[in-house]
């Protein structure tokens, strides 16, 4: 009941404390956006890859851990006991966002080629 109903109450009521059109650093959500995904995805990656996985299906093992973004509550506390500002929780919405959007056609396209590959 918790995990499904409160949570997602308490993540709403916080985020839209902050404004995202005035608060929107263009710079700042490119570099997140760059170092979370570099990060994210070599690290996967080479995970994958070390544990014998083909080259191509190690890249989509990162590209699906890329987009997990299990800082969420943590930024949301953040935000609420002042750590990071508005500008950076903006950011960081953004950066979940967009990471969580790219995976699926970028996994659809290395597991595609990988199952062409194998018939």
């Amino acid at each position: 009941m918790v995990n499904y109903f409160f949570a997602p109450l308490y993540f709403v009521s916080i985020g839209l404390r902050a404004n995202f059109s005035t608060n929107f650093d263009l710079v700042l959500v490119i570099i997140l956006i760059v170092v979370a995904s570099v990060g994210k995805i070599t690290g996967a990656t080479l995970g994958a890859w070390i544990s014998k996985m083909p080259p191509r299906e190690a890249l989509a093992v990162g590209f699906g851990m890329n987009a997990r973004c299990d800082g969420s509550a943590h930024c949301i506390d953040s935000l609420q006991y002042q750590i990071i500002d508005q500008r950076v929780f903006v950011a960081l919405v953004i950066t979940a966002f967009v990471t969580t959007i790219i995976a699926s056609p970028i996994m659809q396209y290395l597991m595609l080629s990988t199952h062409k590959k194998a018939n």
